[in-house]
């Protein structure tokens, strides 16, 4: 009798070995299913839904930039706001695509994407500034690398941003009016 409750103990052992067995791989399944599923609908977001958004906003910034001065352009750009000249006329635009920004603290673990233009207010004063493109990269760069993800997250931090830029890219620009600054892409990841 020993020898079948010795069997019974056995094949009852070797049944749980074989339930753990079994349940083993689930457990490591599920967060690789669930990692993987975060990291598609990443790459998802980053090639489907981030390009689409950017094309709109691009086709939207493109209609009033061809609207007629004539139609007063909206409030947003006539009022003589704090980055603008208060003209109803809008000038040519200069743009820097693009720029691709590890913000302070992130180890390289994050980054920021942002594309800044910048409305002048004659073709002349366009072209100074894509000659000193190099410049105006290098400036938008060192002031968006010392923001953290904490600053970067805050409500209201573009107009901050496009504040200093304006500021900044007006200096070196040596206009007398202020340049308004758009940022049309800014992709925090």
């Amino acid at each position: 009798m020993s020898e079948e409750k010795v069997a019974e103990g056995a094949s009852a052992e070797g049944a749980e070995g074989e339930a753990k067995a079994k349940k083993g791989p689930n457990k490591l399944l599920l967060p690789l299913v669930v990692t993987l599923m975060t990291a598609a609908g990443g790459a998802v977001g980053m090639m489907v839904v981030a390009p689409t958004l950017v094309a709109r906003e691009h086709k939207a910034a493109g209609l009033d930039a061809a609207a007629p001065a004539e139609e007063g352009g909206g409030e947003e750009h006539g009022g003589g706001g704090e980055h603008g000249e208060g003209g109803g006329e809008k000038g040519p635009m200069f743009k820097i695509d693009n720029l691709i920004v590890n913000p302070a603290g992130s180890q390289g673990s994050r980054f920021l994407m942002v594309s800044v233009a910048v409305e002048t207010p004659d073709a002349k004063l366009e072209e100074h500034l894509r000659a000193r493109e190099a410049q105006i990269r290098d400036v938008v760069i060192a002031m968006l690398e010392t923001q953290t993800m904490d600053n970067l997250s805050q409500p209201g931090i573009r107009d901050s941003l496009k504040a200093i830029l304006s500021d900044t890219i007006t200096t070196i620009a040596g206009s007398k009016a202020k340049l308004r600054v758009f940022l049309p892409q800014f992709v925090i990841q």
